[in-house]
């Protein structure tokens, strides 16, 4: 039997989360994550059995990104006017799955930060907003005290850019290039989670800390009136509450 074709389709589908293709990754994570948790929500006695749960949430993240801008050059100012400010926190909004001992999750995640002229008469300052799709699973051990689980927590994420934009709509990431253009963020993670329970549901608090391990990045973008740049921290902490059911 001849099994001869077009070798670009053979390649296996989750080769395409690599860093090289993000506008591919950005939509086939999201259809597994939907597809397993459809699959799990709809099989009641084998969830209950494996002692699922399923919830959602958010997480305040606590990691600087600053933002450096020259705005308002022209013919008559060539150097444009400088400005300069940290975003301290970013927030993501969570859907999580929880095996017992394994969680997975799959969250949106918003940066928001806001440039502002160092000169009162420029009027040239911007808004920056990076958004980007958070995919994770963490290993947790659970005990149980009473009527709450404390459990440790260690794991990965992965942060795939979705959008790097102004306030006026302009694509900022087109003018990126270099090894961290594409904005994509790997963390490790671990901390501390609790459950406190009310029947079958109950309320989960996490704080976790996290580390790049290939280090932060910086990046420039070319703007119509200057240029905006972009310095990540290497670190975050994460503030989480959750919120899930017992299947």
């Amino acid at each position: 039997m001849e099994v001869h074709g077009d070798e670009s389709t053979s390649v296996p589908e989750p080769r395409r989360l690599c860093p090289e293709a993000p506008g591919r990754a950005a939509v086939n994570p999201l259809a597994l994550a939907a597809g397993l948790l459809l699959l799990w929500m709809v099989l009641p006695p084998g969830a209950s059995a494996l002692g699922l749960a399923y919830g959602g949430g958010a997480s305040l993240n606590f990691s600087p990104v600053t933002f450096s801008g020259v705005y308002g050059i022209s013919s008559s100012n060539p150097s444009g006017s400088a400005s300069q400010v940290t975003s301290e926190v970013s927030a993501t909004s969570l859907q999580f799955l929880d095996a017992t001992y394994v969680v997975f999750h799959l969250g949106l995640f918003l940066n928001r930060g806001s440039t502002e002229p160092t000169a009162a008469s420029t009027t040239n300052a911007f808004t920056a907003v990076l958004t980007g799709l958070s995919l994770g699973v963490c290993a947790k051990y659970p005990f149980t005290i009473g009527p709450v689980a404390v459990f440790p927590i260690v794991g990965v994420e992965y942060v795939l850019n979705l959008t790097f934009a102004d306030d006026k709509g302009d694509d900022l990431k087109a003018g990126l290039s270099g090894p961290a253009s594409s904005l994509n963020e790997l963390w490790v993670k671990g901390g501390i989670g609790v459950d406190v329970f009310l029947g079958d549901l109950f309320v989960r608090p996490m704080v976790l800390g996290g580390f790049k391990p290939f280090g932060a990045a910086s990046v420039t973008a070319a703007h119509p009136t200057g240029s905006l740049a972009l310095a990540f921290n290497s670190y975050k902490i994460d503030v989480c509450i959750l919120f899930g059911y017992r299947l």
